[in-house]
């Protein structure tokens, strides 16, 4: 469009298909279509239901003055630390996007820790006008479990440094004690807590980094049902066990079938495979849905059932 300033690098989209897409597409009913592409919870958890929403959509018709300090205090709770450390945004993406472009600019370089990762993290960097680059950074950014291998790599000693923690509840590991030493958490509710749809992210900071990031955010950053969700899922945070249990469950059908997933500390197994795409679109023609990523495809983790006939699918198109 004229008058707007390029930016650098290429932005490169990360969306996958709608689900009544890939059912156009294969034939199939939106009810057969599975989705192992998107690491979210398989079904809704109780802390969707209406009931969170009852008291929200009294007030539907005005703004949310004065913030939203109920969740930010709950927040806190959660994570250890005081609600003046507490950043909010329309999901952990719009925190990388909020971060990045708070550090950086044109001719800036920043650092993105691990190849492949979280492609967000490359947007933020082109959409702030900045280069990707290891020379002189004014910002790293990490994904710890890192997406989308799972691995829980040693955490940068770079700072100023921003580490997405999307999947921390599954590793038990977290930055959030070095918030005063230049480090910047970024969580989400999308993935263990189910609400992926309702668009809830938040960072962790210093009070003076926090403080700056909340004036440069724009002053409504949420809906207020999505605020209203997210604080009733912390009133019951969901257990994350039953996940892991069915991850080296379901790590263990793979390797039985001649695969070899890394070790995971997330809700998702990286598998490597020589063909990620072809294989990919074999598994959508059965209406299952994983992603292709470099040098394998990535597979959310969903209950045994799924699991069973992702796997009875993989046997059926590949012999490794």
């Amino acid at each position: 469009m004229s008058g707007m300033k390029p930016i650098a690098g290429e932005v490169v989209s990360y969306d996958a298909p709608s689900t009544e897409e890939i059912a156009r597409q294969t034939g199939l009913s939106i009810s057969d279509i599975v989705r192992f592409d998107g690491n979210t919870s398989p079904r809704a958890l109780p802390s969707s239901r209406a009931e969170a929403l009852t008291e929200e959509l009294a007030r539907i018709h005005t703004y949310p003055h004065g913030g939203y300090p109920r969740l930010e205090e709950a927040i806190a709770r959660y994570a250890g630390v005081e609600p003046e450390n507490i950043v909010l945004g329309a999901g952990a993406d719009d925190l990388i996007l909020l971060v990045t472009r708070g550090f950086a600019g044109p001719g800036d370089r920043v650092a993105v820790v691990n190849d492949p990762t979280y492609p967000m993290f490359s947007i933020a960097v082109w959409v702030a006008g900045a280069e990707i680059g290891d020379e002189d950074p004014v910002l790293t950014i990490c994904c710890r479990p890192n997406n989308p291998t799972g691995e829980l790599g040693e955490l940068p000693s770079a700072r100023p440094l921003v580490v997405d923690e999307a999947y921390f509840e599954y590793a038990g590991e977290t930055a959030a004690g070095l918030i005063e030493d230049g480090v910047i958490v970024i969580r989400t509710f999308s993935k263990v807590f189910g609400l992926a749809g309702a668009r809830v992210g938040y960072a962790l900071a210093g009070h003076d980094v926090a403080a700056e990031l909340n004036r440069r955010q724009h002053p409504a950053p949420l809906s207020t049902l999505s605020a209203a969700l997210a604080l009733a899922a912390l009133q019951t945070p969901p257990d994350v066990r039953p996940t892991i249990d069915e991850r080296e469950r379901f790590a263990e059908r793979l390797r039985e079938l001649g695969f070899d997933p890394l070790p995971s500390y997330a809700n998702f197994l990286y598998v490597p495979v020589d063909e990620p795409h072809w294989l990919a679109d074999k598994l959508m023609n059965r209406g299952l849905a994983v992603r292709p990523v470099s040098g394998g495809i990535r597979i959310t983790i969903r209950d045994e059932q799924d699991d069973e006939r992702l796997c009875e699918a993989l046997a059926a198109e590949v012999r490794p």
